[in-house]
């Protein structure tokens, strides 16, 4: 007698084995993806804080330069100092205006800095965004021959904010053109926020206003039949 052959097995895998490697499959695609989800959410975050920090820091430091270098020349229009809102600033959110003595890029001698009007306007570009940019005009020179020039644009900020002291209380806007003395204000008060994505940034500080740098020619008075020079 011969023994009965034994049954064939046919190479592959069962139904069974397939669904079960495909939902092991699944299940690590799914970790995968949710780790580089994960990692990417929060690289993301902290791109969007370190631009929203920039961003803030950097138009602040720009109006903080420019403020504490400001000088007034008393009746005269070019120097005065400015702070107007709405219809006041031709529909800007606000226009503020002084003039600055600043040190020309890369010159340190004094001789050769650049005595500007600035303009900083803050417009809204959409309902959640605003944009700041700085205009200049020199003063003397042949640059003041030339138009404005704009130097510094920050785009896409949440809002910004100027409030001006005056040794009593803190003012939404200061009048200096036509005034007798175009005073300047004594502080100023800047808030700049920056928002991207989730992230959100409010940089604050409040700037000494040099106010005791007034050019004006010197008054004369009579002592004893001496002459006193006076510059205030």
């Amino acid at each position: 007698m011969h023994p009965a052959p034994l049954p064939l097995r046919r190479a592959g895998f069962t139904l069974v084995e397939l669904l079960v490697a495909l939902a092991l499959a699944a299940m690590v695609t799914v970790l995968i993806l949710s780790t580089l989800a994960v990692t990417y959410r929060t690289r993301r975050s902290q791109a969007d804080r370190v631009a929203c920090r920039a961003l803030a820091e950097g138009a602040l430091g720009q109006l903080a330069r420019d403020l504490e270098r400001t000088f007034i020349f008393p009746k005269t229009d070019a120097t005065a100092f400015e702070l107007a809102r709405g219809a006041a600033a031709s529909n800007a959110v606000f226009e503020l205006a002084f003039a600055r003595v600043a040190p020309m890029p890369g010159e340190e001698d004094l001789r050769w800095a650049e005595v500007a009007r600035v303009v900083y306007r803050l417009t809204e570009t959409d309902m959640t965004h605003c944009e700041l940019t700085c205009t200049s005009q020199s003063l003397a020179g042949p640059a003041a021959l030339q138009p404005p020039v704009t130097n510094a644009v920050f785009a896409k900020l949440a809002s910004c904010d100027v409030l001006l002291f005056d040794g009593k209380e803190w003012k939404d806007s200061w009048i200096g053109k036509g005034t007798s003395t175009n005073g300047a204000p004594r502080a100023a008060r800047v808030t700049v926020t920056a928002e991207r994505g989730r992230a959100r940034h409010v940089a604050t500080a409040e700037i000494i206003v040099p106010i005791s740098l007034k050019f004006e020619p010197p008054k004369k008075t009579h002592v004893q039949g001496k002459d006193i020079s006076e510059i205030r």
